[in-house]
């Protein structure tokens, strides 16, 4: 679907109103302070631009905004902090609209030792609640992302994930609160009682379990939501494989997907190859200077450093000592049968970490970093800029390897280096193409938005759907999803429509639009 686009000045009395109801500090209409709430990395142009931001404070400044939106006939695209970058940031799908922006909502409004629970706004990034744990002298851990300063909430509605046991965040959060676009406020789960006693550890109620049709869609604002958290373990032992060979690759996925599903490996670990590797300490001038793609053997030279392979896999065993100890050891033996295989384990004291010089460190003990965002600077520095493409499919060597091959053929074709990052849950992984360009260079930057998009069918006709995307091609990805003539969208078409019949709440999200835009 083409881009969208609001008339200009169709904004003016809506923005009066909203300056009313929120005070005139709230209601951004400065250029250059509305660009931190669009996509950091866009080519040149207009180019899904919010024609103002809104910031409310409060879950009554929400329902503000949502009335005076439906009024005035003026979409709305909401972000918790908007810095899902390499997805499109807070860049609204139809430009000119509001973009609500929920970061000044920040509170940690409870956190429960016993039941290792927290409850959250959406503007709590990953820092704020690690600082309030330690400045409550909590001794739990939380689960964090490689770059922290998102949302916790929002990182959670896009099934973002973390390193530590508890990684999977959607799927361990409990309790949401939700307004509605007709103002209407709702809890799920047990928070559909008055007075629950178990709304942040029991996630249903009687009936229908409504927590998942507010991922990923534009069917209501999430603004409040529990969030799991977890004893420290009494032994930490983060660890590194090491693969020489490309040959074996598949191999390696084969024996790694029983680790994963009996918890022998007890987080989430990622598997990142070479190139990603090095973009976490070098740029790429520093092994390569040709406009083309990086050559096979200088990537040879960058997997011979000591600590490296053309690919790597960070990882973590926690728990009881004879637990990790046994762990340990079967993993060892395991890895042990994969040629060109190697690893290694440190080992920390779980209620006493070091403070780390290695980012993988932290972020696999739920230390909030952004060490990491060096990897998005590979090409042109602090000009760099990236986009995921995201499949989801087996722990499994064919699928691991029909990916890698793809991703890499389609990035040579047009100069661009093969950056992989894999991240594995217990029974399935999602292989990330780091798509990485140097914004300063507009040619660049066009290609790597179009080598994403041209993934995106092939991919599909291997069996492998993205589970998110780049605002810029939500329509393409939500196309792809086509069974039985596109069902998923077409009952998401049927919710927005009853849930949101002024087709105000973000549309176009995940291809989902409302009727005034379909017809």
């Amino acid at each position: 679907m083409d881009q969208h686009t609001l008339p200009a000045g169709s904004l003016d009395a809506a923005i009066a109103a909203m300056q009313a109801a929120l005070g005139s500090e709230h209601v951004i209409l400065d250029e250059e302070r509305m660009a931190d709430h669009g996509d950091p990395f866009a080519p040149p142009g207009e180019w899904y631009r919010p024609g103002a931001v809104l910031m409310p404070g409060s879950v009554e400044e929400v329902q503000a905004v949502l009335r005076i939106a439906t009024e005035h006939g003026t979409p709305v695209w909401t972000s918790s902090q908007g810095r899902n970058k390499g997805y499109g940031g807070g860049a609204p799908r139809v430009s000119g609209s509001f973009a609500m922006s929920l970061r000044r909502m920040n509170r940690v409004l409870e956190v429960d030792e016993d039941n290792c629970m927290a409850l959250v706004e959406p503007g709590v990034r990953f820092f704020d609640l690690y600082e309030h744990l330690k400045a409550t002298g909590s001794k739990l851990w939380m689960s964090v992302p490689d770059l922290a300063g998102g949302s916790i909430i929002g990182n959670a509605l896009e099934h973002g994930v973390g390193y530590t046991p508890i990684g999977d965040h959607f799927g361990h959060h409990c309790g949401m609160e939700v307004v509605l676009a007709n103002g209407d406020i709702v809890r799920t789960g047990m928070g559909g009682m008055s007075n629950p006693h178990n709304w942040l550890v029991y996630p249903h109620s009687a009936g229908p379990s409504w927590d998942g049709i507010f991922t990923q869609s534009n069917f209501g604002v999430v603004t409040k939501m529990g969030v799991a958290l977890m004893h420290a373990p009494e032994v930490y032992a983060p660890g590194w494989f090491m693969l020489d060979n490309e040959e074996h690759f598949g191999t390696f996925l084969e024996v790694l997907r029983p680790l994963m599903i009996d918890g022998t490996i007890s987080n989430q670990p990622m598997i990142i190859n070479a190139v990603c590797a090095a973009s976490a300490f070098w740029g790429r001038e520093d092994w390569y200077t040709g406009s083309d793609a990086i050559p096979d053997e200088v990537i040879d030279k960058i997997a011979a450093t000591p600590g490296f392979g053309r690919w790597v896999m960070r990882f973590a065993v926690q728990g009881d000592a004879p637990v990790v100890a046994h762990n340990r050891a079967k993993i060892e033996a395991a890895f042990a049968t994969i040629p060109g295989a190697s690893v290694v384990f440190e080992e920390f004291d779980g209620h006493n970490l070091p403070a780390f010089d290695n980012p993988h460190h932290n972020v696999q003990a739920g230390i909030p970093s952004m060490a990491l965002d060096r990897m998005t600077r590979w090409y042109g520095g602090e000009d760099g800029g990236h986009i995921g493409f995201s499949c989801a499919m087996p722990i499994a060597g064919k699928d691991g390897t029909a990916i890698r091959d793809l991703c890499a053929k389609v990035l040579r074709e047009r100069d661009l280096d093969y950056s992989s990052a894999i991240i594995v849950g217990r029974r399935s992984m999602i292989h990330v193409a780091l798509i990485v360009f140097d914004t300063s260079n507009e040619e660049q930057t066009r290609s790597a938005y179009a080598a994403t998009k041209a993934m995106l069918e092939p991919a599909a006709r291997l069996g492998y759907g993205e589970y998110r995307s780049h605002v810029d091609f939500m329509d393409e990805v939500a196309a792809l999803y086509d069974f039985n003539d596109n069902a998923q969208r077409r009952l998401a078409e049927k919710i927005k429509d009853c849930l949101d019949p002024a087709g105000i709440l973000s549309p176009g999200k995940q291809g989902i639009w409302p009727a005034s835009y379909r017809n």
